[in-house]
């Protein structure tokens, strides 16, 4: 485990760019005639320098002939038929979330500018939104003293604790309205579901049946009943995607993943993340035997999850992709000798 640990932690920490074949590269042409698009031809590109972080979406800081900077987004290449299930409208998603999150006024989120989902001034969905001040948190959490993380992690756990105070109608990713429903227990089952068969689709070894998998997950079913009421969860507010800026929080990004359910999917409930001070300043004190179960399965949802898209985005890099495995095969061993 101290291994997997190290790898992972080195990927998050140092920002590990890993090469895929999905990701939607544009030249300076293009660039130009997205700002064009954008902006009703009133401003123009100065300059950009593309955001190499992101393992899924393409990503580029520009420079505008007015001075001002903004992002561009793109979605990748096939987005609609070359991804997993969970992965499909994430970028419409996106924007919708970032929208309703800047309507809160409380949430630090980037306001969107422009959102094109035409395909015709490149051949994808794309969208512009503001610039952050700072640096990914990830990237400069090792030049912070203790007591700075230790203030950051507690804004963060209050933060995360406002999205969670937005309810929807229904559980379910929020990308996906034709996978929702009113049942945690069902909806959660389904989205199981659905990464097993995207294994199924394409050939990729599992550390045991899907069948059995599934059967495990049921077993502790009572536990996701337990939960009645669907809240907004970010799902991937990991480090990089919380901007600081002089020991302070300027703003989150990356909430495409998001969706309709537990906010102890949040990731920094994960394992991984052992986060004493973001667990006190969210507000729970002590977890409750079906917390821990569900936090269990959420572990093994996001292992699933890390060792599948291995092949649908085709890394390169066999370290990650043996990690990937590994951690998975670990993280089943704990679950299923998880007592009922």
């Amino acid at each position: 485990m101290a291994i997997v640990a190290r790898w992972v932690l080195f990927l998050l920490e140092e920002g590990y760019e890993i090469d895929n074949a999905i990701k939607l590269h544009l030249d300076d042409g293009d660039l130009q005639a997205v700002i064009k698009a954008a902006f009703e031809s009133s401003t123009s590109m100065l300059s950009a320098c593309e955001l190499k972080d992101g393992w899924f979406n393409s990503a580029y800081a520009i420079t505008l002939d007015n001075g001002n900077k903004v992002v561009l987004k793109v979605a990748p290449v096939n987005a609609t038929s070359g991804v997993m299930r969970y992965e499909r409208n994430m970028m419409k998603a996106e924007v919708e979330v970032l929208n309703l999150l800047k309507q809160t006024g409380r949430i630090p989120v980037p306001e969107v500018f422009h959102y094109d989902d035409s395909s015709s001034i490149i051949d994808g969905e794309f969208f512009i939104m503001e610039y952050l001040a700072g640096e990914p948190y990830n990237k400069v959490k090792e030049t912070l003293s203790p007591l700075q993380r230790e203030a950051i992690e507690s804004e963060l756990g209050r933060l995360n604790r406002l999205i969670n105070e937005i309810k929807g109608e229904q559980f379910g990713y929020f990308a996906l309205e034709e996978g929702q429903g009113k049942e945690w227990s069902n909806v959660f089952m389904a989205m199981v579901s659905g990464l097993l068969a995207d294994a199924k689709d394409a050939n990729v070894t599992l550390p045991a049946e899907a069948k059995d998998i599934m059967e495990a997950i049921e077993r502790h079913r009572s536990s996701l009943e337990e939960v009645k009421e669907p809240c907004l969860v970010h799902w991937d507010l990991w480090d990089g995607n919380v901007f600081v800026d002089n020991g302070k929080i300027t703003g989150l990004i990356d909430c495409e993943r998001a969706l309709w359910g537990d906010p102890l999917m949040e990731y920094y409930f994960r394992s991984l993340a052992n986060c004493p001070t973001f667990v006190r300043s969210y507000g729970i004190s002590e977890m409750t035997p079906s917390q821990k179960k569900r936090l269990m399965m959420y572990d093994l949802y996001l292992d699933l999850i890390l060792h599948i898209e291995c092949t649908y985005r085709q890394y390169s890099d066999q370290n990650h992709m043996n990690w990937a495995a590994q951690n998975l095969q670990q993280s089943w061993e704990r679950f299923k000798s998880l007592a009922i």
